[in-house]
Parts: structure tokens; C-alpha cells; sequence
């Protein structure tokens, strides 16, 4: 198998592991143009398939920063790889250029081989051939600072108490449920680690949408084997359910966020056509026709929201 092919192999597989884990959303960052891969040492973005790559690296590592670099470019700035840490590959088309007479001879523009060669551009032969490097994120390495670090505090946010406290009460009854903030693109909860990964609050476009999610993510985690033990959460693994599975969770989860937002008391004006929207397509994935469907899903999405005020 040629290098090409190898390589191509090894993306294929990034990709399809991806899709696996994730479904669509291993392609989409949270907010466009939010925390984007860069190259720690030029604050260039990295672009294509390894802007992917690296998203989901971040999300998978839980590194607050998507800031990355090569071994030998830490080293030469004083930084250090730390033990054990593994990097991760990003790919590039090697582009070289060659005339048709002198075939093997290989050029790094067309301009030089034209210009070397004294041939004109329809006797040039191009060929593309796929590489890859090495990069570690600055979580991964000692001696090195983010860039973006001063885009911490660009945004103003004001936590809503309507909202922490029903956050803090539901904290006190589900002890081991871990609430995680981290600049990254996904909003998530893992019942095999009890834990919910949110974007930071100024990742959101206002502080009651990001309760809204929050809220979501908190009635999924009501399902865990040590609360309501609900279908869908407890008893099957992500790449076991079954589109009904998914889609009844979905709206268990999406009718609480709603209820517990209206509760707060927060603004959902807006949101609330985003989740009327959301709720009809799972409605339609479960079953049109099927109504008991739906109406376990509200009763169970009720109960959900009962447990997390406790009451």
C-alpha cells in the first residue's frame, strides 16, 4: 500500500470513528468562529479535515484551549511534551510539479519548473501526495501560553439565580453528577461518567440559553441507573439505541428543558420555537401515528422535572 493510501486509510477511520461516537455532531463546533483550532506558536488556524480532528480531540481530552503545536517547534520555545502524552496527526497535501520530458525531476511551484525546465504549463505534470505531522495541544506540554488567553473575559456574563438554584438543589439530591464548563463546542451527558460537559457561558448568544441547555443535559442525566433508571439513558449505550431510543430521550429531554425554563422564569421566546421545532421532528422519528409514544414521553419528562426540584 502506498503512503497515499495508508494515510487515506488512517483518515477514513478517523472519520468513520467519529461518526460512530458522535453521529453529525462530531462535525459541528458550538458557536461558528468560537475557540477554532490554531497553531499555538503562529495563531494560525488549522482548516479542512483537521479542523475536525482537533475539535474532537478537545472535546474527547477536555482541554480548555484549542491551541497546538509540533514537538519540534515546543522544544525550540522552551516547552516540554509531558510523559506519556500523545499527540495527534493532521494532514497536508504535498504538492510537487515536474516537466513531462524529465519525468522525476520535481519542482515545489509550477513557476520554478516551468522557469528550470523552459517548458510551458500544459507539459507540466502535478502531483499530489497525502502527508501527515504531529501536533500536541498546550494542555498536553509544560512552558507554553495560550494566545487567546485574553479572550477570557470579552464577554460579560451574569449568572441568573432563578436558575442556579434550581442547578444548586438538584446538585444536593444527585450527589455523583459531575457539572463540567469548558470552552469547547458541545453540549453533553455521559451516563458512564455521570457527567454533564457544558460550553462556558459566554460560548452562548445569552445566559438563558445557556440555562435552556443546561436544563436539557440535567433532565437526560435523571434517566442515570441510581435515579429514575429510565429506557434509553440506564439501559442502552450510545451506539445501541435504536432511533426510537433516541428520539423518545430526546424529547423527555427537550419538553423538560422547557418546563424547568419556564419555572425559572427565564426568557424562552425564542428558544421556544427552536424546541417546538426539535420536538416535532423527534415526534415524527418516533411515529407519527404513535401517540402513547408521545404522551410517555411528556409523563416521563414530568417526572423528570419533579426529581430535579425535588419534589
Amino acid at each position: 500500500m502506498s503512503n497515499t493510501n495508508a494515510v487515506a486509510k488512517k483518515v477514513k477511520a478517523t472519520l468513520l470513528e467519529g461518526l460512530k461516537k458522535d453521529g453529525l455532531q462530531w462535525f459541528k463546533p458550538w458557536k461558528a468562529g468560537m475557540n477554532f483550532p490554531i497553531n499555538n506558536k503562529s495563531g494560525r488556524a488549522y482548516k479542512g479535515f483537521n479542523n475536525f480532528i482537533l475539535n474532537a480531540q478537545m472535546k474527547e481530552h477536555e482541554y480548555k484551549f484549542n491551541e497546538w503545536d509540533t514537538f519540534k517547534s515546543i522544544s525550540s520555545r522552551g516547552g516540554k511534551v509531558l510523559k506519556g502524552q500523545r499527540g495527534t496527526d493532521v494532514y497536508f497535501w504535498l504538492i510537487s510539479y515536474c516537466s513531462k520530458a524529465n519525468f522525476g525531476t520535481w519542482y515545489k511551484t509550477k513557476a520554478e519548473c516551468m522557469r528550470k525546465e523552459k517548458c510551458n504549463e500544459e507539459d507540466i505534470f502535478t502531483n499530489f501526495n497525502l502527508r501527515y505531522y504531529r501536533v500536541w495541544n498546550i494542555a498536553q506540554c509544560e512552558g507554553l501560553t495560550p494566545r487567546r488567553v485574553t479572550d477570557e473575559n470579552t464577554k460579560e456574563v451574569k449568572p441568573i439565580e432563578s436558575c442556579e438554584k434550581i442547578v444548586a438543589d438538584y446538585k444536593k439530591i444527585a450527589k455523583a453528577l459531575k457539572i463540567v464548563n469548558l470552552e469547547q463546542h458541545q453540549a453533553y451527558y455521559s451516563p458512564s461518567k455521570d457527567k454533564i460537559v457544558m460550553p462556558l457561558m459566554k460560548q452562548f448568544i445569552s445566559e438563558d440559553k445557556y440555562y435552556h441547555t443546561l436544563f436539557h443535559e440535567m433532565v437526560h442525566s435523571t434517566g442515570h441507573d441510581t435515579r429514575l433508571n429510565r429506557e434509553g439513558v440506564a439501559t442502552a449505550l450510545t451506539l445501541n439505541k435504536t432511533k426510537h431510543d433516541y428520539a423518545f430521550e430526546e424529547l423527555i429531554a427537550e419538553s423538560g428543558a422547557m418546563m424547568l425554563s419556564g419555572i425559572a422564569g427565564i426568557e424562552t421566546k425564542d428558544e421556544s420555537k427552536q424546541s417546538q421545532a426539535y420536538v416535532n421532528g423527534w415526534v415524527k422519528a418516533v411515529n407519527e401515528a404513535d401517540e402513547k409514544a408521545v404522551v410517555s414521553a411528556l409523563t416521563q419528562s414530568a417526572k423528570a422535572t419533579d426529581y430535579i426540584l425535588g419534589n
